[in-house]
């Protein structure tokens, strides 16, 4: 990331003061602020060398906006950082792709960095494609913290009241601690941030631009549609948030979802050879490592506590399955390290639980995620019974999981949190011409296709493409889906409203 900017610690006592204002009240003036705000700060987008974590034949950008929306006459300024890979076909150039690919937290510039030798060649030769890091995220100013404060282990789903004063003291120590890296901006990285963010620097470009968001990129730019219904030519959303939801709702909509796409990963193994446990009875395996790592933490002798934790518990298994579900490329590991797990060593499953390990743009991630999380999504746990009850809630509808997803990670890492919570769940109400395309597989372990139907019900004027299949989003496959996509943003074609892919 760019050096973080440094902001006036007294700014934070004053922002943690406001209470939110819904969605809907702000829809009508947002649009003129951030135009108003582009019309009097004027900024030119001046391209040029990227850093070197890049490809050589991207370009890179900053720009400047408010730290706090609400107060654009305010000196305070966040540093935003984007990456541009022109279109390969001027002649025929449609505009600007932007692409983010959810999280919260996840850098668009990478993202962006990765996939682009892999869109379909259509698209590179007609987009610019651009990744412009979320405040807070990637080359934009970071949110920071001490990698120690945010890797300490307390337990997310405690069991005894000491339990639970531990998670909010360890909340609040690392929220303390992070608002002291990296200033107020802590205060500020909420997705409707995000948007203005996103629609100060289409102004700045000066065309109506395109959008694919991928995972948490659904609630950003659904968000964005909302606010600027008039600002864009096209709309795909990937892997759908639906952000209106109560607590108990997200979390039996997305750990259940997670459940059943677990069961799938059980079929696949009892029909693919190659997979570890072939022949084996998957389910039992699984709650087998489970309750070891429950009764003790299971060694990761492969794990120095630098990169990978050296032991797994109950908790990290749980929490870190539902990441290997995501693509079906993971499987075949996953396969693995449960056998591998089940015999006493968790390396594979904890080298593939994320902590912090001291790198500013890739912890950004982690941090960012719990910051951005903690604005967006409602937290409104007090006490040890509240958790309890979801502990409960879980136990019921997904036995095998016991209801750990990251809408409970989230719900539980934000209590105590320092930052107000600016943009608690809303129906996203849309009043644009454009039609929206929305995409979702049945079984994705993380956005379930059941917020992809509300957030269709809400938007209602866009056209719900469904896959036949597992994986967290379709857009990254290269099948039917991906086609299907491609066609709605070059050409600006639907699919028919009910079609199904199996690809």
């Amino acid at each position: 990331m760019a050096p973080s900017a440094r902001f006036l610690i007294t700014l934070v006592a004053a922002a943690s003061l406001g209470r939110a204002v819904p969605v809907s009240q702000r829809s009508s003036s947002s649009c003129s602020a951030v135009q108003q705000w582009a019309k009097q700060y004027p900024q030119a987008i001046k391209w040029g060398p990227c850093a070197d974590m890049f490809p050589a034949n991207f370009t890179c950008a900053t720009f400047q906006v408010p730290l706090d929306w609400n107060h654009v006459s305010s000196n305070d300024t966040v540093e935003l950082g984007m990456i541009r890979l022109e279109a390969e076909d001027k002649a025929n150039r449609i505009g600007y792709l932007f692409i983010n690919p959810g999280g919260p937290g996840g850098q668009a510039t990478s993202a962006v960095a990765s996939i682009a030798t892999s869109v379909d060649p259509e698209i590179r030769a007609k987009f610019d494609l651009i990744g412009l890091d979320p405040r807070g995220v990637g080359i934009s100013t970071p949110v920071q913290c001490d990698p120690a404060a945010f890797n300490k282990r307390v337990k997310f789903m405690p069991k005894t009241v000491e339990e639970y004063d531990a998670l909010v003291q360890y909340n609040k120590d690392l929220g303390a601690n992070c608002l002291k890296k990296t200033g107020p901006l802590l205060n500020f990285v909420d997705t409707i941030s995000a948007v203005k963010d996103h629609e100060a620097v289409r102004l700045a470009l000066g065309e109506k631009a395109t959008y694919l968001g991928l995972s948490y990129g659904t609630q950003l730019f659904s968000q964005y549609a909302q606010l600027f219904p008039d600002s864009f030519r096209a709309i795909a959303l990937d892997g759908n948030l639906q952000h209106s939801q109560s607590e108990s709702s997200n979390l039996i909509i997305e750990s259940t979802t997670y459940e059943a796409t677990l069961k799938q990963f059980f079929l696949w193994c009892d029909a693919e050879e190659t997979c570890a446990l072939h022949g084996k009875d998957v389910s039992a395996v699984f709650e087998s490592v489970r309750n070891k790592a429950a009764a003790a933490p299971i060694p990761a002798p492969g794990c120095d506590n630098v990169v990978c934790r050296s032991d797994v518990t109950e908790e990290d298994f749980l929490f870190t399955a539902q990441g290997f579900l995501i693509s079906q490329n993971n499987w075949p590991a996953l396969a693995a390290g449960l056998q591998q797990a089940d015999s006493g060593n968790a390396t594979i499953v904890s080298e593939f639980n994320q902590i912090a390990v001291g790198d500013k743009f890739e912890d950004s991630y982690l941090y960012a995620g719990t910051a951005i999380g903690c604005q967006d999504w409602a937290h409104a746990s007090t006490q040890l019974a509240d958790l309890t009850e979801k502990e409960n809630l879980g136990a019921v509808f997904s036995p095998l999981t016991l209801g750990a997803c990251q809408s409970y990670k989230l719900q539980t890492s934000c209590i105590g949190w320092p930052a107000p919570l600016s943009n608690g769940p809303a129906p996203v109400t849309y009043k644009g011409k454009v039609k929206l395309l929305q995409v979702n597989s049945l079984h994705d372990p993380s956005t379930s296709y059941t917020w992809a139907l509300g957030l269709q019900s809400e938007i209602q004027n866009s056209v719900l493409l469904t896959r036949n299949g597992s994986g967290h989003t379709s857009y990254l496959l290269k099948g039917e889906a991906t086609k299907l996509t491609n066609a709605y943003l070059v050409n600006l074609t639907l699919p028919e409203p009910g079609t199904i892919t199996t690809s």
